[in-house]
């Protein structure tokens, strides 16, 4: 719990600093449809998602979304449900992803 919520200070200070926008920006671009997006959203998300704690990833996504849906007209409910999943993925992906991962394999 610990280094949750040690991830989260990070996520702040990703967030505030705007250095989180720079990193994702390229990767996201500006998309022109839904499908586009989520297709770009998919990638970053489930990739970190796999080796680190799901929920510090999306709250780390979540200003970049919002504020890519703002330009682009896109329904925030439309993104983030899908931002969701594919955190859910990548954390069962691997070992470390998730931590009733471990505790099954424990």
């Amino acid at each position: 719990m610990i280094t949750v919520g040690a991830l989260f200070v990070v996520v702040a200070g990703l967030t505030q600093t705007g250095a989180m926008a720079l990193i994702v920006q390229p990767l996201l671009g500006r998309p022109r449809t839904v499908l586009g997006a989520q297709l770009r959203l998919l990638l970053p998300v489930t990739t970190l998602s796999a080796f680190l704690n799901n929920t510090p990833v999306v709250a780390m996504f979540m200003p970049v979304v919002d504020e890519i849906c703002k330009k682009t007209n896109i329904s925030p409910s439309k993104l983030f449900h899908a931002m969701a999943f594919a955190a859910t993925f990548g954390g069962v992906c691997t070992m470390i992803g998730t931590s009733t991962n471990l505790v099954v394999a424990g």
